[in-house]
């Protein structure tokens, strides 16, 4: 069973950063934890269009900077394959795939995820131990 099911839903820079290096490092320290992109934080991914918060678009060559010397990649996508590699499951919301596309989706689903059914969700979220959103 899943024990922390992240929700991720901003597609910001600094939401995937924290989302996918927190749920890194708890599947590291062996808890079963999954990272679910949806609304804005899957839109982004299927535009390949990223941002920061606007309090942070002043930092952001500091933050990439210091993210790469603490060796976290701050690239989207160098970010879900860094929490995949450690064993996090990454599931793309396939309600919010057809809300943004129609029916059925008119692009795939982002490189790296999984397609997560709406009843599927439901069903985990109802087990989960802690759902957090980042």
């Amino acid at each position: 069973m899943t024990d922390t099911i992240i929700l991720c839903k901003e597609g910001t820079i600094n939401s995937y950063l924290s989302a996918l290096v927190v749920a890194t490092n708890r599947s590291k320290a062996g808890e079963d934890i999954a990272v679910v992109f949806m609304q804005e934080g899957l839109a982004a991914l299927i535009d390949k269009k990223f941002r920061y918060d606007p309090g942070l678009e002043s930092y952001a060559e500091d933050i990439k900077k210091n993210a790469a010397a603490m060796g976290v990649p701050s690239d989207p996508f160098e970010l879900i394959k860094m929490a995949s590699d450690a064993g996090v499951r990454l599931y793309a919301c396939y309600a919010w795939m057809k809300l943004l596309g129609g029916k059925p989706p008119r692009f795939d689903i982002p490189e790296g995820l999984e397609k997560l059914e709406l009843q599927d969700l439901l069903a985990e979220l109802g087990k989960v131990k802690k759902v957090i959103t980042l």
